[in-house]
Formats: structure tokens, sequence, C-alpha cells
């Protein structure tokens, strides 16, 4: 069986019908002659986030107070997903840091997420449900659910998370709420 390549014939459609696709095309409004002859998007490549570099910008922002005192939050995409800034087209991924004895603010937002948690200990309260959590446990924050997470430890606490906000901001239906 032969193996179908995505091959560019736009330019050589496009030319056989021009003044038609001037009188459609707009600003924010381009035509596609068919879909099959477009350009594959670009390739995602693998990546490996070292946690050692990690860790000292997690720390620095905790500290600053900038968006939360003794909390710090980043979040890790590709220029090659374009407009969802994901990891893939799909999911986003990025670290949490909690300062001993500190708490998130309440919040909600339509991605769901799941938590890996990389070091310390503490809960999160997740709806109406309180989840007890320690290094090495995952917890999942289905969407839409309001929640916060808490360090009850003496040592930084550390959460990595994966989330399917790419694909929501693909869609253009990404929301958040504090």
């Amino acid at each position: 069986m032969e193996v179908l390549k995505r091959t560019e014939k736009q330019d050589s459609f496009r030319r056989e019908v021009e003044e038609l696709v001037k009188q459609i095309e707009q600003d924010d409004l381009k035509v596609a002659i068919f879909m099959e002859y477009t350009t594959p998007p670009e390739k995602v490549k693998p990546k490996l986030i070292k946690f050692e570099k990690v860790l000292p910008l997690l720390e620095r922002i905790s500290e600053s107070g900038k968006t939360q005192k003794g909390v710090a939050k980043i979040m890790f995409f590709s220029p090659s997903t374009c407009r969802n800034k994901g990891l893939t087209p799909t999911m986003m991924a990025g670290f949490q840091l909690l300062k001993p004895g500190v708490s998130t603010k309440p919040h909600s937002h339509n991605m769901a997420s799941i938590y890996l948690v990389f070091k310390g200990q503490g809960y999160s309260v997740i709806g109406n449900d309180k989840i007890e959590w320690k290094a090495g446990d995952i917890f999942v924050v289905p969407a839409n659910e309001v929640h916060y997470h808490v360090n009850t430890g003496n040592e930084d606490c550390v959460l990595f998370d994966v989330t399917d906000a790419g694909l929501l901001e693909s869609l253009g239906i990404l929301e958040f709420r504090e």
C-alpha cells in the first residue's frame, strides 16, 4: 500500500480561481481551496524539562510575591503549537510551588488537570471534597470545579500538572475564574 503524503497545492489551485477568491477574502477571512492540499502543521518536537533548572525559577517567583506571596506557577509551551501555547497542540504542562503553610486562592477553569505531587505534602479542596496528598501521589481536578491547594508540610511543595488547556485554547473556549 502506498503511503499518502500531504502536498502543498494551494498556490496552483488559487491561480486558477484568484479573481473569485479575492471577492470572498477579507483581512481575517481566507480561503483554502481544498484542505487535503494545505501545508501540514509544523511537527512538535520531543522535549526534556530539567527540574534542577526549573526549581530556582519557581523559588524566585514565589519569593517575589508578584502573583501571590509564597506561590509560583509556570507553564511550558512550544512555539510550534502556535496559538494554543501548549507543549503539544492539545496539552499544557507546568509546575507550581507553594511555600510551607501557604494556600492558593480558590479558582476554577474549564480545563481538566492531572497533578503529580513532586515534592511535599498537603491537601486540595476540589468542589466539596478534601483530597490529602504527599510526594508521589497523583490527583485529578475535573473541569469547572472550584479548587485550591494547601501546603501543610515544613518544606516547599511542588506540584506538576498536565492539562487539556491547549485543546480548549485552540477551540477558543478556555476560561479562568477567581
